[in-house]
């Protein structure tokens, strides 16, 4: 627009390549000559124009406006005339371009690696081993707690995000404090010893994850007329792919942010079933009613979601991941905001599978393996959400095969003390990779050859919260050490709650065991 011989740019998707750093809206130079001229209006955040008319003018100010005599339209021309305003008046007609000293192209790549940056700081390892930690055989148990008990979980899933942030924090202070990987810190403290059983029972719980991600991908793959065999073979092949990306830890993160994606799908539950507010109450009195805690269907399912929030791939991971992608002191704070954010969407998801497997009960669904679960789906809610839903359960399980692959690299070639990262080359890490890419086949002929696995999947959930223990405590009491961590040193309070609180998951799981035999 044209006020007094002065014209406003406004460029909202890029306004710093019109305007000089830390100005509000217009700055130009106009010429003394013209009958126009008069000081700009207060309180716009302009300056007055310059004494001088020249083209010159903006080799002192690259940034800024500049304004040439014409005769004829206005035009105001932005960004090579991507936006244009044209203007007819009865006075001296000014041509306005936009001299940034950096061109246009120039600017769009500054501002998308600003944005990028941005995100790879956000969206990490924290938000990464979160999202994994939704995996397929954790979404089927928060379905098949909906079914069999209806909202009686939700409180406890709810509450379950508060342990789960606090111990997948204290890999942020291990790894920042010491900027060593989990593998390497558990060497170095207790000895070969201590670390090889650590690693042990991670490579349990890894070898019967791997079972139930192969198992979620084959049965989805057999609804679309895909061969068990096949889905393997492609899972295989897709899981060794990405190694040849090595060399760039940021271009592996962000193939798995993109799988990650897909997992949100499983929000829509918030918005196409009804949430009964009376169920929610019920729910909160089951907690505080003892004889909750006899009814085996109740304390076995607890059990698994308890087992589902932390594993020890997820501990291993996270620490090394931080270390390999270089964060420093300075990103403490993103880490952990990117963590809880994390944590918070993680049971958000385990809610939502929840309430997909009670509506499903109440629609007279099933919900007894993968497949069930599935066709339900699509009976109660129609095709498009059925290949909705099994979208995010191969992505929830392809996103967990790469992250607990990943876990276990980094500890077993930390523990024997051998290059290790992503940010290496093939031939920089053999041994890196090579862990990386055979752990996963011994899962991957188990499935082949097994058909029924669902209620493993179950069992493995339960044991799940009892060999988090070893890791959860050693990494408790690292981090409790200033002499190792230094300044990200938890005090002895919270190291105790922390101690409390995995023991009393570590109890459940056996009680649980218990019941079950």
């Amino acid at each position: 627009m044209l006020r007094g011989g002065w014209v406003w740019c406004i460029c909202p998707v890029f306004p710093h390549a019109c305007v000089p750093n830390h100005q509000s809206s217009l700055v130009g130079t106009v010429p003394p000559s013209s009958e126009y001229h008069r000081s700009p209006p207060t309180g716009l955040g302009l300056r007055p124009p310059p004494s001088r008319h020249s083209a010159q003018a903006s080799s002192q100010h690259p940034n800024r406006i500049e304004f040439k005599n014409l005769m004829g339209n206005i035009n105001l021309r932005i960004s090579r005339n991507r936006f244009s305003l044209v203007v007819t008046g009865k006075m001296l007609i000014n041509k306005a371009y936009c001299d940034s000293g950096v061109n246009f192209q120039e600017r769009v790549s500054r501002s998308m690696k600003g944005i990028s940056d941005s995100l790879s700081i956000l969206l990490g390892p924290g938000w990464l081993v979160m999202l994994a930690d939704v995996d397929a055989p954790s979404i089927l148990t928060a379905m098949q707690s909906g079914y069999y008990t209806g909202l009686a979980m939700v409180p406890w899933l709810l509450l379950l995000t508060i342990p789960l942030y606090f111990i997948q924090e204290l890999t942020i202070r291990a790894a920042l404090g010491s900027g060593k990987g989990m593998g390497t810190i558990l060497r170095e403290v207790y000895g070969r010893g201590v670390a090889a059983v650590s690693l042990i029972a991670m490579l349990l719980i890894d070898g019967a994850a791997y079972i139930g991600e192969y198992a979620a991908i084959a049965a989805i793959g057999t609804l679309f007329g895909i061969p068990i065999t096949i889905s393997v073979i492609l899972v295989l092949a897709f899981h060794t792919m990405v190694i040849l990306m090595g060399g760039s830890y940021k271009r592996i993160e962000n193939t798995l942010l993109v799988i990650s994606a897909f997992i949100l799908v499983y929000l829509a539950a918030f918005v196409i079933i009804p949430i009964n507010s009376h169920g929610l109450y019920s729910a909160i009195t089951l907690m505080t009613t003892p004889n909750s805690y006899t009814n085996t269907w109740y304390i076995s399912l607890l059990t698994a979601n308890i087992g589902a929030v932390i594993m020890p791939w997820m501990l291993y991971y996270q620490q090394s991941a931080i270390v390999d992608k270089g964060l420093r002191r300075e990103h403490y704070t993103h880490e952990r905001f990117e963590t809880v954010m994390g944590a918070v969407i993680s049971e958000t998801l385990m809610v939502a599978g929840l309430l997909v497997g009670y509506w499903l009960r109440v629609r007279e669904g099933l919900v007894d393996g993968f497949q069930s679960a599935l066709l339900s789906i699509n009976k109660v809610f129609g095709s498009y959400w059925f290949a909705t839903a099994a979208i995010g359960m191969v992505a929830a399980a392809l996103l967990a095969i790469f992250i607990i692959s990943l876990g276990f690299a980094y500890g077993l070639s930390e523990y024997f003390g051998w290059p290790t990262g992503l940010s290496k080359r093939l031939y920089e890490a053999k041994g890196f990779y090579a862990f990386y890419a055979i752990e996963i086949i011994p899962a991957a002929l188990i499935v082949l050859f097994a058909r029924e696995l669902t209620t493993l999947i179950l069992n493995i959930m339960i044991f799940n919260s009892i060999a988090l223990a070893i890791p959860t405590y050693l990494l408790i009491h690292i981090v409790s050490q200033r002499r190792i961590v230094g300044d990200y040193a938890i005090g002895k309070v919270r190291a105790l709650i922390l101690y409390v609180v995995t023991t009393i998951m570590v109890a459940a799981g056996i009680y649980a065991i218990t019941m079950i035999a």
